[in-house]
């Protein structure tokens, strides 16, 4: 007991509880420690815990007055879960009568200003949770529960003062930091709120993030004049300014000046034999500066340098993890991972890379999990709840994704991401009231971003509803009262679905009158030419609008296929040799790279056609298309261990992808490597989405066959034969020859 006291005294109510817990073991009458326990359950509301001490004590002292308040409490608790509104208030009238008695008794307190709350009575509360303070000055619940209370009903200048009392009885609790200077800017005293974050950096225990925290205010509230002011300051003042001169460098990449950023960081690194936290992180960021510059070759080398010489640097290893993810390298990503999620078990960003690195891996489950838990981390935090919401979608969890958004959007009501996303998930379900809830709050945003994404919801909305003449007159409105090409250009689309031809090259023509140079809206025009199957004119527009935008995706591909339909296959080809001439000077023009390809595969040029997916894969292997061509051709036309390898590599991510393409790629590596059953499970849907082409027929007859179902096998086979004709791709030629032996076989 006298251990147990101990404890308590030092404020260790674990340790306390544990020995009080010995006691009832050994001596199950002991009245003291069972109520020692059973106050201490409760106000850990342990409920189960509470009932068994609660229980045995009340049975061995049912008038002893800390028992039956604990009694009391614990009826009251059930009251509340249960909802028994008048049995909890019969209860709260006891607890009056407890306190009244003893002032000292907590659990009655508790019980007291619970009831008061529940039934807003806030200005009785605050006297009772006062007088609890005077007992019991370092009681941060008591403390929190005035902060909700004042934060509740309206007490703001009282909220300040409570807030400052309980950062100094707990210098050490960001939360209640953090709400002291949410109070300073809900206030609008910016120079309070810098005051204040002052006066943490000065104290002798302060790290640099208290400094740090200094400048990120400055930025946000003066600007970044006066955030870089007082980096330079701490440059001239601290004692150890490397921290600062790093940011400083940060601010001169910002601004321009990449060259001289990078040269100050490696200055501060440079000599340094025994690398510390300071000199690491400096790296880190110089790591991130060479990588944007285009030196990932410089970049990675730093990082290298800062795992060797600390395995466990948790910036670092995510950079790399993230590298080895786009190289496919999953295996190495999550081993990284784990190792920093070690040292920062609740970092968002880690979370969202393992996310990252299950999905490429194909682990579509895990992924899943770990977008949650980084959704989680983040405390519902708008970008991880985007990236979550957009992977449900992905994946046709739409419920689930909109629940996400839901949630996130309690956090940060008024942010134009979360509302944008949310309003196309709503006007995908065709759930009216909730899109027209969505874009009233955006227009209550009043930014020219938040009344765009508004007026297209609008628009679209009641596009959908198929209210046409609604749609046009109110997209005419807009049209003519932003001059916005987005809403003009919708206007048109809508026009031409009503039938209102001429009136949409009216239109067109009157903008183009008062524009004749606008890209936009030539390349407009060029589609009503389209549409009107006038392809001479559409023709020589696109070609000057190529001239003039040379690598524009959209005018490219619309070309390609003009030549293509024309039978001028010659012309088409020419244009995107052309346009591939000018991939290092216009960095547009790389989507020339993609039809390229698909010439080279038309010609059988499978090696070319490779080549040029592996090197646009390197560029962005985030591309599923990319990913998914690449794979195809190589598990198609490559027959190695190795190639085979590479082709699962890049294809993992496929795996459980409900799009047929996807399903016959995925599926096929899985034949070759032997796994007939998963192939199969790929291949059935896949032949069924894409019935035309034979060697996804193919494919499957040879699953089939795998599998000893040779009568099915035949019939897929025979089927991708009557589908290729005379087509002389090898695995037609075999497909004949299999069936062949399949007929042979069966006469025998």
């Amino acid at each position: 007991m006298a251990f147990a006291r101990a404890h308590l005294d030092n404020g260790n109510r674990g340790k306390a509880y544990v020995n009080f817990l010995r006691v009832v073991e050994q001596y199950p009458e002991n009245i003291e420690a069972r109520t020692e326990l059973a106050e201490m359950a409760i106000a850990g509301s342990d409920w189960d815990e509470a009932e068994r001490h609660v229980k045995a004590a009340f049975e061995l002292a049912p008038e002893d007055p800390r028992i039956k308040v604990a009694n009391t409490a614990l009826k009251y608790a059930q009251a509340i879960r249960t909802e028994d509104t008048e049995t909890a208030d019969e209860l709260a009238l006891e607890a009056f009568e407890a306190l009244e008695e003893n002032p000292e008794n907590f659990i009655a307190r508790r019980l007291v200003v619970d009831f008061l709350i529940r039934n807003q009575r806030y200005d009785e509360v605050i006297p009772v949770l006062d007088v609890g303070l005077e007992q019991q000055p370092e009681n941060y619940d008591l403390h929190s529960t005035k902060v909700s209370v004042q934060a509740n009903s309206g007490r703001t200048e009282e909220l300040g003062d409570t807030l400052r009392t309980m950062v100094e009885t707990f210098p050490e609790d960001d939360a209640a930091r953090q709400m002291l200077m949410g109070w300073y800017v809900q206030q609008g005293d910016n120079a309070g709120a810098e005051a204040f974050l002052r006066e943490l950096a000065e104290r002798p225990d302060a790290e640099d993030d208290a400094h740090m925290a200094v400048i990120q205010f400055l930025r946000l509230t003066s600007g970044e004049e006066a955030a870089r002011a007082e980096v330079d300051r701490l440059v001239e003042t601290e004692e150890n300014p490397r921290r600062f001169i790093a940011v400083q460098a940060e601010m001169d990449y910002r601004d321009g000046k990449q060259d001289e950023a990078m040269a100050k960081l490696e200055k501060l690194v440079e000599g340094v034999e025994e690398p510390d936290d300071v000199t690491n992180n400096i790296k880190v960021l110089l790591a991130r500066m060479r990588n944007s510059a285009g030196n990932p070759v410089g970049a990675r080398a730093l990082v290298e340098e800062i795992i060797e010489s600390d395995g466990s640097h948790v910036a670092a290893l995510k950079m790399r993890a993230a590298w080895n993810i786009e190289e496919d390298l999953t295996g190495d990503a999550i081993i990284d991972l784990r190792t920093a999620l070690a040292q920062a078990p609740r970092d968002p960003e880690i979370m969202t890379l393992m996310a990252a690195a299950h999905e490429r891996a194909g682990d579509r489950e895990l992924a899943g999990e770990r977008y949650s838990l980084a959704v989680e981390l983040s405390e519902r935090a708008p970008a991880e709840s985007l990236r979550y919401a957009n992977y449900l979608v992905k994946i046709e969890r739409i419920e689930a994704a909109e629940a996400v958004l839901d949630e996130a959007l309690v956090e940060s009501p008024n942010n134009i991401e979360l509302l944008q996303a949310m309003v196309q998930l709503q006007l995908q379900n065709e759930e009216w009231n909730e899109v027209q809830r969505i874009i009233w709050k955006l227009r209550a945003i009043e930014t020219e971003e938040a009344q765009t994404i508004a007026n297209g919801a609008q628009a679209e909305m009641l596009l959908k509803q198929d209210r046409v003449e609604e749609t046009i007159e109110y997209l005419r409105e807009l049209s003519d009262a932003e001059d916005g090409l987005l809403a003009f250009a919708a206007l048109v689309e809508t026009q031409m679905r009503a039938g209102n031809t001429e009136e949409a090259v009216k239109l067109v023509d009157d903008r183009l009158a008062e524009s004749p140079e606008d890209g936009n809206l030539r390349n407009l025009r060029a589609a009503l030419h389209l549409a009107n199957n006038e392809r001479e004119e559409a023709e020589a527009m696109y070609v000057a609008l190529l001239k003039d935008f040379p690598g524009s995706d959209r005018v490219l591909r619309t070309l390609y296929s003009l030549y293509l339909a024309s039978g001028r296959e010659d012309e088409a080809r020419k244009m995107v040799d052309e346009q591939i001439a000018l991939a290092d000077e216009v960095p547009a023009a790389a989507n020339a790279f993609l039809l390229k390809a698909e010439i080279l595969e038309r010609d059988r040029d499978f090696d070319g056609a490779i080549a040029i997916y592996e090197d646009l894969y390197e560029r962005n292997s985030n591309n599923i298309i990319i990913a998914n061509n690449l794979a195809s051709l190589i598990a198609t036309h490559k027959e190695s261990e190795e190639s085979l390898n590479r082709a699962y590599a890049v294809a993992r991510r496929l795996r459980g992808i409900e799009v047929p393409a996807l399903q016959d790629t995925y599926g096929w590596i899985e034949y070759r490597r032997g796994n007939y059953e998963e192939a199969l499970e790929h291949l059935e849907p896949a032949a069924e989405g894409l019935p035309g082409d034979p060697l996804v027929q193919y494919h499957l007859g040879l699953t089939y066959l795998a599998l000893e179902r040779n009568e099915d096998a035949k019939k897929l086979l025979q089927r991708a034969v009557d589908i290729a004709g005379d087509n002389p791709l090898p695995q037609i030629i075999k497909a004949r020859e299999t069936l062949e032996e399949l007929n042979a076989a069966a006469s025998e």
